[in-house]
């Protein structure tokens, strides 16, 4: 009994920082994928489109410092370095770069939402 007591306190640690960290990817991943399509839209639309990826540079350089604990840093990289090649080729009028990059971000976004979640597939 006297071990239960500890197991139990450390189960309920254990599915409460699970259930903050899904909480926080997921809102940091929502927030950055409006702030994709405020800026994809801006860019098709023939308007600059630098103040929008500038937004979302911002946002992501904030939330990456805490997502960095919860997903692999690799991933965070990656999607950085994206946002990065966006600033660069939106200088641009109709580039398909453009526009593969920020399909690049989406997928990235997804795919650390995804891995969150509990499913057999994250598991093992």
């Amino acid at each position: 009994m006297k071990r239960l007591i500890p197991a139990c306190i450390i189960f309920l640690i254990v599915v409460a920082t699970y259930l903050t960290s899904l909480y926080y990817i997921t809102n940091s991943c929502n927030e950055a994928q409006t702030l994709l399509n405020n800026t994809v839209n801006a860019y098709s639309d023939n308007k600059t489109a630098e103040k929008e990826i500038k937004k979302m540079e911002n946002f992501w350089s904030n939330k990456e410092k805490v997502l960095s604990v919860f997903v692999n840093h690799d991933r965070i990289d990656d999607i950085e370095k994206a946002i990065s090649s966006l600033s660069v080729y939106a200088k641009y009028p109709n580039n398909e770069l453009f526009y593969e990059y920020a399909d690049t971000v989406k997928i990235l976004l997804h795919q650390i939402m995804e891995d969150t979640k509990i499913t057999m597939h994250s598991i093992f």
